[in-house]
């Protein structure tokens, strides 16, 4: 290891320690005021992460200065039923355990307006498989997309979906109309997220997510 690949590596140790504490303090003297959108539209993102939209509430574990309620995504209970008209969920819902997956879906349900929209992108698991044969079956291929990155204590994989699984689910938790999403056309989607990202590995870029939304 050369000098420069030493020094690159101690500083990144040391931003990926001092950052999270910066945005931390920055949170703390500085909570973001909630969106008030023109069209009156109640739009909430879970588990944003560092995306920022202004027109979106947002909801996170991560101390960062645009979340404006640091809570889990699995409870809901400060947001009035029948208060939102999208909840977005990118590449978080795999995050929960599959033993809870149905009581999450209807907690969300429960805070959309009547015919709001719960607007899910998700890991494909079938797509993960063809990356998987693709890459003669080579498991490091897959490991990131299928278990998590694992950087951190919220950034593991408890879920696994497909098309149908994910189609049963909503239906189990009461939602009437489910039907496929483009990220490149949807409303009020500006995210430059894992909805539309390719996932690299080796030089090579393979599709990976499952975009679904059910209508209350």
């Amino acid at each position: 290891m050369n000098l420069r690949t030493l020094v690159s590596r101690v500083l990144d140790k040391i931003r990926n320690r001092v950052y999270p504490i910066l945005n931390a303090v920055k949170r703390v003297i500085k909570v973001p005021k909630l969106p008030k959108n023109k069209d009156g539209k109640v739009l909430i993102h879970l588990g944003c992460g560092p995306i920022n939209d202004s027109r979106w509430i947002n909801i996170d574990l991560l101390y960062l200065p645009h979340i404006h309620y640091i809570q889990d995504i699995t409870k809901l209970g400060n947001f009035p039923g029948n208060s939102a008209d999208i909840i977005y969920v990118c590449h978080a819902f795999e995050h929960i355990s599959h033993r809870l997956l149905v009581e999450v879906l209807t907690g969300w349900k429960r805070v959309l307006k009547p015919r709001g929209v719960l607007r899910l992108s998700v890991p494909d698991f079938d797509c993960i498989v063809n990356i998987y044969r693709a890459e003669q079956k080579d498991i490091t291929s897959i490991v990131k997309p299928l278990m998590g990155g694992q950087d951190h204590e919220f950034n593991f994989h408890y879920s696994i979906f497909n098309e149908r699984y994910l189609y049963d689910l909503l239906k189990r938790a009461g939602f009437r109309e489910i039907r496929n999403w483009d990220p490149s056309s949807a409303p009020y989607h500006q995210f430059q997220d894992w909805s539309s990202k390719l996932y690299p590995i080796y030089g090579r870029e393979y599709p990976i997510s499952l975009n679904l939304e059910a209508i209350k």
